[in-house]
């Protein structure tokens, strides 16, 4: 077998083998959205209400690197305590899940997006592939997409297109403001 050949039998298994597995996700990502959404989970924010006029299981998904996780964690209890139903590492991470299935479910199960942008965050890839999830269903659907800062960060370009909850440097009084206007702009989207 020449070289030519080679590599055009290493080109046609190579698109053989992305063009099933990009048949595989479109059946699924139809399947996914035929199918009712998971039962609730038990916990204190499942109790919470339904945002008004959607039918979305979570209120916003919350997506940060994992150097942030503590401050998030913090941050989607204070939400859950402003009564909203939030979807993050605590109902991503369930044993034995696959995480990219688990993660591309709460964002669709979710009805907007905000993304904890720090120093850490906007190197990490999996933050990265989050990010570019959440931005093409804010662009595509309307829905609510807030970025977060936390430390001296640059926001991506599209990232910048949107107000963002400033976190950076704040005293209580004003780390309470900030939260309650981010409650205020999702439950008002």
């Amino acid at each position: 077998m020449g070289m030519a050949e080679f590599v055009l039998t290493a080109v046609g298994t190579l698109a053989g083998v992305v063009g099933t597995y990009f048949a595989y996700v479109s059946v699924r990502g139809r399947s996914a959205r035929r199918r009712p959404p998971p039962p609730a989970r038990a916990g204190a924010h499942d109790r919470e209400p339904a945002p008004a006029g959607g039918s979305a299981a979570y209120d916003v998904y919350v997506s940060h690197g994992p150097a942030d996780a503590d401050w998030a964690r913090t941050f989607a209890g204070r939400l859950r305590a402003s009564g909203l139903r939030v979807a993050d590492d605590e109902v991503v991470c369930a044993p034995g899940g696959v995480r990219v299935h688990a993660v591309e479910q709460v964002i669709r199960d979710s009805a907007h997006g905000l993304l904890v942008f720090s120093p850490h965050s906007t190197d990490d890839g999996w933050v990265l592939q989050e990010y570019a999830a959440l931005m093409e269903r804010s662009i595509e659907s309307g829905r609510l997409f807030i970025p977060v800062l936390v430390g001296d960060v640059v926001l991506p370009e599209f990232a910048r297109t949107r107000f963002s909850a400033d976190f950076r440097d704040v005293d209580d009084d004003t780390y309470g403001r900030r939260l309650e206007q981010t409650v205020r702009a999702l439950r008002n989207a």
